[in-house]
C-alpha cells in the first residue's frame, strides 16, 4: 500500500504535477466560473418515478422482485446520465414510508396500511446512494382519491377514516366522485401535511423534498364559504384569500424543513401556465387554482420551481384538436418561467409520455437550457425506459449558493493498494459530505473521472503510477479543493 508521504520526493513530484493544474485557480474560483474547455457542466438532470397506480412501480407485489426491479431502474437512470431522481413518496394519503400518520400504499403489499417485509424509501435511497443520484421524496399534497375508491386501512388509519371533516364537502356527499381534495383552507390540514413531511424528513436520509402540482385547489367553486368567514382576519378577497392559504403552507413547510435540515433542497412543481402568456386557452395555476408559484420564490420559501410544461413547441395541431386538447407553445411558456425566477432555480418540467415531447426532447432541452434553466426532469421513467442514453457526458448538480458558500475538507488520508487487476482506493471525510468525486491526471483535470462516490472505499482498473486525487462535495453542493494526490501502485 503507497500513502503520499509530504518528504518524500515522490511527493513532490507529484505536487509538481498538480501544480500544472493550477490548483488556486482552478478550485478557489466559483464552479460556473471554470465551466469551459473539457470542463463538466453544471446541470441538474432528474427524472420523477412515478409510483402511484404502478406507474412505474414494480407491478408485483413480491417485496424482492420489487427490490430487483428499483434496481434496474436506478442502474438504468445512472447510465443515461442523469443525476437525480424524484422519487413519489405519498400518493393520495398513502405512503410508501413508516409512518404514524398515514398508511402505506397498497402499491406495496396490494392492501392498504399493510406493513411491507421491508422499507421501500429506506431501500431506494440506498440505490440512489449506490448509483451516485440525488434523492429527492415527492409528495402529493392535496388530492385524495374518493370515498368510495378509497378501501378501508388494515393499518394506520386514512384521512378518509380519520378526519373526513377535512376534505371537499361535495366528495364526501358523492361517495362516487373519483377524486377528492383536502381543504387547504383548515389549520388542522396545514399542520397535518407540515407534521408527516417533517417527521419523515427528519428519519430519511434524504437531498430534497418535492410537493407536486396537487399542491392547490381543484376549481373556482370549492365549497369553502364558512371558512373564508372564519379564517379570513386580514379580509382578503377570496381569490387571494385562497392564494394566501397555500402560501402560508409552502411557508410554514419551509421553515419547518430549514430548521431542522436547512441543506435540504425544497421545491415544488406547479402547473406549467402561470399565467397565459399568449392567446391559447389553458388552465392558469395563479387565477383558475389559486396557485402563487412565484410568490413563494419572492418570499424565499422555495429553492426552486419545476413547472410541468408537458406541451410541444409551435401551435395547436390538428391531433390537438382531435383530442380536445390546446397547446400553449412551450418555447413561449419556458421563456416565460426563465424571466421570472429571481435567485433561485429553474428545473423545467418535460412530459415523456406525450409522444410528440418525445420526438422533440432534446430540442426542448435546448429551449430550457436557453431560457436559463438550471436543469430539466423528465416525467415519467418508463417513458424514457427505451432511450439508452439521455446525454453523452456527466453534469454536476448546481449549487444552490443562497444556502452555502463554505468549501468543505477536502477527503483526508488517501490511500491506493493493489487488489488483483485492481486498486482499492480508500478516503476520510467529515459527516458533512455527500459524495466525493475522483479525478485521474491523465484523463482530465477538471472533469471527474468517478463521479458522486458515496462511501469511503472504491475499487477499479488503474495503470502504475497513474495520478489520482479527490474532491469532497457537501450536502450544499459545494465542492472542496483537491486532496492531496496519490500514486497507483
Amino acid at each position: 500500500m503507497f500513502i503520499a508521504n509530504k518528504t518524500s520526493p515522490l511527493f513532490i513530484l507529484i505536487f509538481s504535477a498538480l501544480l500544472i493544474l493550477d490548483h488556486t485557480t482552478l478550485f478557489s474560483q466559483p464552479l460556473k466560473n471554470r465551466l469551459n474547455g473539457d470542463d463538466e457542466r453544471e446541470q441538474l438532470r432528474g427524472v420523477w418515478i412515478a409510483t402511484a397506480y404502478g406507474i412505474d412501480w414494480p407491478k408485483t407485489y413480491d417485496p424482492e422482485k420489487q427490490k430487483e426491479s428499483l434496481q434496474e431502474i436506478f442502474h438504468d437512470i445512472k447510465k443515461k446520465n442523469l443525476n437525480a431522481v424524484f422519487f413519489q413518496v405519498r400518493i393520495r394519503g398513502d405512503v410508501l414510508f413508516y409512518s404514524p400518520y398515514e398508511p402505506f400504499s397498497n402499491v406495496l403489499t396490494g392492501s392498504l396500511g399493510v406493513i411491507p417485509d421491508y422499507d421501500p424509501v429506506a431501500y431506494a435511497i440506498s440505490l440512489a446512494k449506490e448509483n451516485g443520484l440525488e434523492f429527492h421524496a415527492w409528495f402529493n399534497t392535496m388530492i385524495l382519491n374518493g370515498k368510495n375508491s378509497t378501501p378501508q386501512s388494515e393499518g394506520v388509519a386514512h384521512i378518509w377514516q380519520a378526519h373526513p371533516e377535512w376534505i371537499d364537502k361535495r366528495a364526501r356527499k358523492n361517495a362516487w366522485q373519483k377524486t377528492a381534495y383536502l381543504n387547504p383552507a383548515l389549520p388542522e390540514v396545514r399542520a397535518h401535511l407540515i407534521r408527516l413531511i417533517t417527521d419523515f424528513a427528519e428519519r430519511y436520509d434524504i437531498d430534497g423534498i418535492q410537493l407536486d402540482d396537487y399542491l392547490r385547489y381543484p376549481t373556482k367553486d370549492f365549497p369553502d364559504d364558512e371558512e373564508f368567514e372564519k379564517y379570513n382576519p386580514k379580509k382578503l378577497s377570496l381569490d387571494d384569500w385562497r392564494r394566501e392559504n397555500i402560501n402560508q403552507f409552502v411557508g410554514d413547510l419551509y421553515d419547518s424543513l430549514m430548521q431542522r435540515k436547512p441543506y435540504l433542497k425544497f421545491g415544488v412543481t406547479p402547473i406549467g401556465v402561470y399565467t397565459r402568456v399568449d392567446d391559447v386557452p389553458a388552465m392558469e395555476s395563479y387565477h383558475d387554482v389559486y396557485q402563487d408559484s412565484r410568490e413563494w420564490v419572492r418570499r424565499k420559501k422555495c429553492d426552486y420551481l419545476a413547472p410541468q410544461i408537458y406541451f410541444h413547441t409551435g401551435k395547436t395541431t390538428a391531433a390537438d384538436r382531435r383530442k380536445n386538447k390546446t397547446n400553449p407553445p412551450f418555447e413561449n411558456l419556458v421563456r416565460d418561467w426563465g424571466g421570472n425566477m429571481p435567485f433561485r432555480h429553474l428545473y423545467v418540467g418535460i412530459g415523456m409520455y406525450k409522444p410528440p415531447i418525445k420526438e422533440e426532447w432534446p430540442h426542448q432541452v435546448e429551449l430550457a437550457e436557453k431560457a436559463g434553466a438550471e436543469g430539466v426532469i423528465f416525467y415519467p421513467y418508463h417513458a424514457i425506459e427505451d432511450i439508452p442514453l439521455l446525454f453523452k457526458t456527466q453534469a454536476r448538480v448546481p449549487q444552490m449558493k443562497w444556502k452555502s458558500l463554505l468549501d468543505p475538507a477536502p477527503p483526508a488520508k488517501l490511500s491506493c493498494e493493489k487488489s488483483g487487476d485492481k486498486a482499492i482506493i480508500r478516503w476520510d471525510v467529515s459527516d458533512d459530505i455527500r459524495w466525493v468525486n475522483l479525478y485521474k491526471l491523465n484523463f482530465s483535470i477538471k472533469r471527474p473521472f468517478l463521479h458522486r462516490l458515496w462511501g469511503k472505499e472504491v475499487q477499479l482498473q488503474l495503470q502504475p503510477g497513474e495520478v489520482i486525487f479527490m474532491t469532497a462535495v457537501d450536502r450544499y453542493g459545494n465542492e472542496s479543493k483537491p486532496s492531496m494526490p496519490i500514486l497507483a501502485p
